[in-house]
Parts: structure tokens; C-alpha cells; sequence
């Protein structure tokens, strides 16, 4: 038995042996591995902002950003923690529980505890990050905002740019206020630029105010909602104003008048007065400055600089949306006078006798033979430059559509030629960019006759049939104009307006708004406010903005008056009294300057501008001073009588008025009449300009400095004229086409296509 037990023993411990020496061998093999993780430098924790919760909530979570000592992202674990895990838990992947969770591994049901505040951190090897204070408290239901206590309130309905107001915000739930659990409120003003806020925090407390209290400082004038939210729960917006800006006054420094007169390359510099609507003066408003002339006159910021002969009239404006921001209707605000500026070339320049870029085309209508290019299969209608230095004819250039219009920007950079059909979208508007030769864009089925370019150059109105109207096959009568059309030339879309048989518009100085005449109806258009219908007792003819912006003068559009005004801001109607002439002027002109020795002179009481309007009337034309005090959104004019200037050519028929960049002269161009009518301001003479041939003239642009008149004329040629001395300088014809042996500017058709359409380069 005992040798028994000794074998039993001995094969034992073979036994043990053997599975321990497996096992070694197994670990020797495959040995056991711990990872090491960087210890962190700091830990960021998000959101870092103090967090309000619902008693109950699993709405948010926390995220922690491990970074090593060169701020480099660095992965490490992290365990988030709560110092007061009765109000708030946090599970190990960063859900907290606005309570209990039934697990931190595995979290799926939150229990609400009690309200209170907790402090969460993430930490890692030590390494705690700075805490964000979690708010625990009842469901919030309203958020009310009102002053904060024992403040002066504000003398109007407004506060004037710096001044300031403070308030705070209260929480409400089931009637209960609960302001006290619910942490700091995040406010926000709706437009950021007609106040500043300051919030009083913790970390930057703001004097005289609680935490979550705000000061709010008026800043630029407008109107905004204040809104305090927390929770996800928004107060209702408080509105809160920036008193508007009422009247603006400029006045150019070292002159006692604002018609000034300069050599190009001087400078000037004009001061901005704004007074808002308590009548405080204001600095810093954000003022829209414009020039009528760019390229002679460029004004920024009340610097003024000349660099060509030429002349303009600048204004600074309180231009929605950047001034007067979210006033409603829009509240624009022109200021007293405009600056008037003549610019004369210096003495080492040559701008007197130098050639523009003349653009010259045709409409396409031929009366012998009969002929109508735009529906004549085959037939290029042309566009061809006559340049510098020599008056030379350049290079045609053929276009995809037979134009109806040719009207520059006033930047000289583009030109817009309509048409009147599309083709079901297969022609439209041709944008001409200059260039030697000039390159043309077309966009398709934007159709019409182009009536104006805004100041700036982005925005193009044309008036013009239904893109689907079909041409009359050799009909020299162009469509009824049923649409408008304002094509944005940054975005190259467009809108489409149902305004019928609109004949005239003109932009405001700052761009803001488009008066469009149409018969019996003025339409108001601005890119920030619904298209506006005035109905007029007659048809309105012409339109034409004064200097400053504040009236838009109107021939026709009474039954009782020949001329009416109508405020850009109120859109009422301006003038206290009637202008009656012997017809409705077929143009009309507000002069950016005021004209002299008119017979009647107007009274306004208080005016403090007068702007002088040039009407055509044959056999003359008439020229008549309105007076105003332009404060405000509605302030009223009075007009003197009409004074009338007989030209001396007997009764004609106008078609077109000019009048130079310095207002001195005006040019009248009559069809039925083998000369340019001209009509001195400033000594209040007539002339007239005879072109060689007796030829009639169609249409004519006069150059930048007023030296030269360029006239598209009904013998087929170009006649440049001399508005210094008179008289016909030169005529120039254009090459004829070899494949029909007919001059013009038509190609592929046997009749001759006359320049019709003629625009200086500014």
C-alpha cells in the first residue's frame, strides 16, 4: 500500500510538471500585453458655456479633447463627472441625465431628481479639464423680457445712436417664476447692426447689471427684436428701435456753396450733418455716396475725387438695408442738397479734343425697300465702334438678335442692347462688354426695349412684349409692350413685373428704387420692398429723379398738371401747387444744378434747395425752379411758374432730350428737323446745329466733356458734331456688305439697315 501511494504520488507530480511547463511554453509565445496612454497636457470640455436642463432631460451631451503639450489632439480615455450626482449623472459616453440613470454603461432611462446646479469635468490620469455648470430645473414655459428696474425711461419711442437701456429676462413655468434656477438667459438682436450687446456673465460682468442681465446700445438707426432664449425656449421678440435718421445736410469743405467748380484731378471733401428724428446729431451712420458720374466724379465716404473733365452730382443717403435697417415701408432719406460738381480739364490734359468710343447699330427697319432685319431670314444685324484717335470706323461685330435699344452703364464698362422677340427663348438681351473688338453675351428670352440702367450697373429695366408673341413677317411696327422686366446683371436672372405699355423710368441716385411710367399708372420697383401701383387721373410721359433723390419729377400724370412730384420715400405726391403748360412735355429733366433768372421764382416757407426742371415744349422749352425742405419721409414742394424759351425753329416734333454733364446746355433732337436744337442755361439763348446734307436726325450721345455730339442720321451716316463753336465736323458712312452690294448695317439682306442707335462710351 505504501508503494502504491509513493507511484500515485510520483505520477502526481510528473502530471504537474508537465501542465506547467505547457503553460510556459504557451506564454512564451503569446505574452500577456497592457497599453500605455499619453497622459494629457489639458483637456478641453464641450459645451464649456453653462448648460440648462429640464429636470428629466437626456438632451445633451458632453465631449471631452484630450491635447498633449504642443496642443496636438491626442486619444486617451476620459471619465466625465458630476459633483452633484442627485441633480445630474453622466453616462461613460458623455449622455447626461438631468437626474439618474438607471445605468452609466448602458444608459436607457433617466429619472428626474430634484433641481440644482452641477459642475461636469473630464478627467484623465489626473488631468481635469475646467468645469461647465449644468442648470437643473423645472420645464420652462414662457420667457418675458422687461427693463431692468429703477431706470430712467427713454424721453421718445427711440433711442438715439449711443445711448443705452438694460434688461433682463424671467422664466416661467406653470405661472411659477423659476428665474433663479434656470441659469443665464442667451440673448440676440434679429439685426445685429442696430445695437450691441452686452451680456453680464460670470466671467465678464458688465457694471450695474446681474448675471444674464443685458445692456443693449443703440447703434445704427433701424428697428430689431430683441429675443432671450433658454432651453430651447425663445422669449417673444421685444422691439427695440435706433432712432431713425431724419435729414442729412452736406457741405464741401473750404466752400460756402455745394456747386463747385474744379480741374480734374482735384479732390474735395464733404461732411455729412444727420440729425435723427429727435433731432440729435449722429456720427458713424452708415451713408450711401453716389455719383451721377463715376468715371468724371467718384465720391467714398466724403471723399470726392475728379479724375476726368466732365462733371456730377454726389449724394449721401440713409439707403435701406444698410441704414434705417427693417423700418417698414422703407424709410430712404435724401439729403437737403446734392453736391454739384463741374470738372474742367487741367491744363496738361487733352480732354477737349480727344475721341471717344462711339458704339454705333440699327434697328433693323428699312422704308425703301421695305425690309425689317429681326424677321428676315438671314439677316445679321451689325454693331460697329468708331474709335479713337481718328474717328475711325472698327471692326463690325455681328449680333445675335436685332436690337430695339443701346443705352451704356455710367460706368462705361457695359452696354445693354433689347430686342423685341424671342423666338420662343432663342434671342433675348445683349450685354456688350468693351473690348477691341467688343465681345456680346445674350441672355435668352429676356426681352424689351431697355429703359434704364441703374447707377451702379446692376440692375437693367426693359419694357417689351410676352417672350411667345409671335412677329408679323415684315411688319415695321414693333409688339406691344405687356411686360417689365428687371434683369439683375450680378446674378444674370430676372423678374418679370405685369406693368403694360411702360414708356420711361429712372432710378434713384442710391439704387434703391425704379419709378417706371406706364399711360395712366406710376409703378414704384425696389429690390427690397413689393412692386408699388400709383394710379394717375392721366397719362404720365417721362420721369426724372432730382438730384438729391428725394422727389421724382413726372410729365404728365394729372389732369390739372403738366408736371407732378411724387416723394421716393412716402410715395405721396410732393408739389403743393400746379405747373400748367400750354401740352404734357414729351421729356422732362431735373438739372443737377440750380438754374438763375427765372421770372417767378417759387416760395416755400422753410425750403432750404431748390432744384431747377428743364421740360420740352415746342416750339421751346421750359424751365421752371421747385423749392423744398426735404426732411423726412413726406415733406411737400412749392414750383414757381413756368418760364418759357422759344427756340426759334418754329413748332417741331421732339424725340430725344440731352442735356451736358455740367447742366450748361441742352440739346433737343426733333424729328423733322435737319439740325440739333440747342438751348443755352446758363444765358437762357437758343441755337441751333444744321448737319451737312440737312440729313434728320434719329438719335444722338454726346460725349463726356460736352464737345461733341454724336448723331445716327437718316442719310446713313454718323455726323459728329461741334457743340463748342457748331457746325458739322465730319460724317462717317459704313462699309457695304459684298454679298448684297448694300451699306449699312444689316448683312445678308438686299436693303439698307441706317444707324438708328448710337451711344458714347462715358
Amino acid at each position: 500500500m505504501g508503494r502504491s501511494f509513493c507511484i500515485v504520488r510520483l505520477a502526481f507530480i510528473f502530471i504537474a510538471v508537465s501542465l506547467i511547463a505547457a503553460l510556459t511554453g504557451c506564454s512564451s509565445s503569446s505574452p500577456t500585453t497592457t497599453t500605455n496612454f499619453p497622459t494629457p497636457a489639458n483637456i478641453s470640455l464641450s459645451p464649456a458655456n453653462p448648460v440648462s436642463l429640464d429636470a428629466g432631460s437626456a438632451s445633451q451631451t458632453f465631449t471631452a479633447s484630450p491635447r498633449n503639450s504642443k496642443n496636438t489632439a491626442i486619444t486617451t480615455p476620459v471619465t466625465f463627472l458630476s459633483s452633484n450626482t442627485a441633480v445630474l449623472t453622466i453616462a461613460t459616453n458623455g449622455l447626461a441625465c438631468a437626474g439618474t440613470w438607471d445605468s452609466l454603461t448602458a444608459p436607457q432611462i433617466c429619472t428626474p431628481g430634484p433641481v440644482g446646479v452641477a459642475q461636469v469635468t473630464a478627467r484623465s490620469h489626473g488631468i481635469s479639464s475646467p468645469p461647465t455648470t449644468v442648470y437643473v430645473h423645472q420645464h420652462i414655459d414662457k420667457i418675458v423680457i422687461s427693463p431692468v428696474p429703477e431706470q430712467t425711461p427713454p424721453a421718445g419711442p427711440c433711442f438715439s445712436k449711443g445711448q443705452s437701456f438694460n434688461y433682463q429676462a424671467s422664466a416661467l413655468s406653470r405661472g411659477l417664476d423659476i428665474t433663479g434656477t434656470v441659469g443665464p438667459f442667451t440673448w440676440q438682436s434679429v439685426n445685429v447692426d442696430v445695437t450691441t450687446l452686452e451680456i453680464a456673465t460670470d466671467s465678464a460682468p458688465v457694471a450695474g447689471l446681474q448675471t444674464g442681465q443685458v445692456k443693449v446700445t443703440a447703434h445704427t438707426p433701424g428697428i430689431t427684436s430683441l429675443v432671450a432664449s433658454n432651453s430651447n425656449v425663445n422669449s417673444q421678440p421685444l422691439d427695440f428701435t435706433t432712432c431713425a435718421v431724419q435729414s442729412i445736410a452736406l457741405a464741401v469743405t473750404g466752400s460756402t456753396t455745394n456747386s463747385i467748380n474744379v480741374t480734374s484731378g482735384t479732390g474735395k471733401t464733404v461732411t455729412a450733418t444727420v440729425l435723427d428724428t429727435l433731432d440729435n446729431t449722429i456720427t458713424g451712420v452708415p451713408l450711401t455716396w453716389s455719383s451721377s458720374n463715376p468715371l468724371s466724379v467718384s465720391a467714398n465716404a466724403g471723399s470726392i475725387a475728379t479724375p476726368q473733365a466732365g462733371g456730377a452730382t454726389v449724394v449721401a443717403s440713409c439707403t435701406p438695408p444698410t441704414c434705417n435697417i427693417g423700418l417698414k415701408p422703407l424709410l430712404p432719406i435724401y439729403p437737403e442738397s446734392a453736391v454739384d460738381v463741374v470738372v474742367a480739364p487741367s491744363s496738361s490734359t487733352t480732354t477737349t479734343t480727344t475721341t471717344p468710343t462711339v458704339y454705333v447699330s440699327s434697328t433693323g427697319f428699312s422704308s425703301s425697300p421695305p425690309g425689317n432685319c429681326a424677321t428676315t431670314a438671314g439677316c445679321v444685324s451689325l454693331l460697329v465702334p468708331i474709335g479713337s484717335p481718328n474717328n475711325t470706323v472698327g471692326t463690325a461685330v455681328g449680333l445675335p438678335a436685332t436690337p430695339n435699344s443701346l443705352v451704356f452703364d455710367r460706368q462705361g464698362a457695359k452696354a445693354y442692347m433689347g430686342t423685341d422677340f424671342s423666338f420662343f427663348g432663342s434671342r433675348g438681351l445683349m450685354q456688350i462688354t468693351v473690348a477691341s473688338p467688343p465681345t456680346v453675351t445674350e441672355f435668352k428670352s429676356v426681352t424689351g426695349k431697355v429703359l434704364t440702367v441703374s447707377p451702379d450697373g446692376k440692375k437693367v429695366i426693359l419694357s417689351g412684349a410676352d417672350p411667345n408673341a409671335v412677329p408679323v413677317p415684315g411688319s415695321n411696327t414693333p409688339p406691344p409692350a405687356t411686360q417689365v422686366i428687371v434683369f439683375d446683371t450680378t446674378t444674370n436672372t430676372s423678374t418679370t413685373l405685369n406693368i403694360a405699355g411702360a414708356t420711361a423710368a429712372d432710378f434713384s441716385p442710391d439704387n434703391l428704387k425704379a419709378f417706371i411710367a406706364a399711360s395712366s399708372n406710376l409703378y414704384v420697383w425696389s429690390a427690397q420692398d413689393a412692386l408699388k401701383k400709383i394710379p394717375l387721373t392721366a397719362p404720365a410721359k417721362d420721369v426724372s429723379f432730382s438730384p438729391e433723390g428725394a422727389f421724382a419729377f413726372v410729365s404728365g400724370g394729372s389732369s390739372t398738371s403738366s408736371v407732378t412730384a411724387w416723394s421716393t420715400c412716402g410715395l405721396s405726391s410732393a408739389l403743393t401747387n400746379n405747373v400748367v403748360l400750354p401740352v404734357v412735355p414729351s421729356f422732362l429733366k431735373a438739372l443737377p444744378r440750380d438754374a438763375v433768372n427765372l421770372a417767378d421764382p417759387p416760395t416755400a416757407g422753410s425750403a432750404t434747395t431748390i432744384t431747377s426742371i428743364l421740360v420740352v415744349d415746342s416750339p421751346g422749352i421750359d424751365l421752371f425752379r421747385v423749392a423744398r425742405a426735404p426732411t423726412g419721409c413726406t415733406s411737400t414742394a412749392s414750383s414757381g411758374t413756368a418760364t418759357s424759351f422759344n427756340l426759334g425753329q418754329g413748332s417741331f416734333v421732339p424725340i430725344q432730350l440731352i442735356v451736358s454733364q455740367d447742366a450748361a446746355r441742352a440739346y433737343v433732337i426733333a424729328s423733322d428737323r435737319g439740325s440739333v436744337l440747342v438751348f443755352n442755361i446758363d444765358n437762357q439763348t437758343s441755337s441751333a446745329i444744321p448737319l451737312s446734307g440737312d440729313a434728320i436726325p434719329i438719335q444722338a450721345s454726346l460725349t463726356p466733356d460736352g464737345s461733341r455730339l454724336y448723331i445716327a442720321a437718316a442719310d446713313g451716316q454718323v455726323h459728329i458734331l461741334d457743340t463748342q463753336n457748331g457746325g458739322d465736323l465730319l460724317q462717317i458712312s459704313f462699309p457695304t456688305d459684298p454679298t448684297t452690294f448694300q451699306a449699312g448695317l444689316c448683312n445678308g439682306v438686299p436693303f439698307t439697315c441706317n444707324p438708328d442707335l448710337i451711344a458714347v462710351k462715358p
